[in-house]
């Protein structure tokens, strides 16, 4: 058997919304996880699907995790396990099923999705590569800005649970101090996307955004 670290809610509520407590990290050797549901016809509506994660958001009146199927397709799944980011871009066989959900609001209103039951880590080659880190610093290090003004291009910090972009510092190194030139921001999900990123005014723009504001 193999141990993972997945995050767990202390209570696992359905119909109800994401449970607000910080989830518990759990470390165990059986690699299912079960999702308690009160209907009792659930498993003869059940699907099983083979996925790769890639995303957990956590935003919501809900949490979903999201996938990829083998045809390339985004799949989001309602769910009230969080899990854990080192596990992005594995492989899992998924066990879900349509579900009733509430908006919340005044009204209160109900609206389907599809929520996980049950789900298992498996081995198998991922359908969609990873974004590697040499693939962002070489990406970096192509836009012309950066090679007319910068000679190196650092990754100051990587994706986390907390945020879902690698911060890329660029600048040239001197005799005895770093000279900065650019920070960026590059995102690898749901779109690939490099941002210029300003850490006095904690705010983003796009290349073309950037640079329609150099000129000006």
């Amino acid at each position: 058997m193999t141990t993972v670290t997945l995050f767990i809610t202390a209570a696992l509520l359905l119909g109800n919304g994401k449970d607000k407590n910080v989830p518990k990290e759990f470390t165990g050797a059986s690699v299912t996880i079960p999702v308690k549901n009160q209907s009792p016809d659930r498993h003869a509506y059940s699907n099983t699907d083979t996925l790769q994660f890639i995303h957990f958001d956590g935003n919501f009146d809900y949490w979903y995790a999201v996938f990829i199927n083998q045809r390339k397709d985004t799949v989001k799944l309602v769910t009230d396990t969080a899990i854990a980011y080192n596990l992005k871009n594995r492989l899992f066989e998924v066990k879900w099923f349509i579900d009733t959900l509430y908006e919340a609001g005044d009204n209160d209103s109900k609206y389907t999705a599809k929520r996980m039951s049950h789900f298992r880590l498996i081995n198998g080659k991922p359908f969609v590569a990873p974004i590697t880190e040499k693939k962002v610093l070489q990406d970096v290090k192509n836009i012309p800005e950066v090679q007319s003004g910068a000679d190196q291009v650092l990754i100051a910090e990587r994706p986390s649970e907390e945020k879902d972009f690698y911060l890329v510092e660029t600048g040239s190194r001197e005799t005895d101090n770093f000279s900065r030139f650019l920070m960026l921001r590059v995102y690898t999900y749901p779109q690939y996307m490099i941002k210029i990123y300003d850490a006095g005014t904690d705010t983003e723009l796009s290349l073309d955004e950037w640079r329609s504001k150099s000129r000006k």
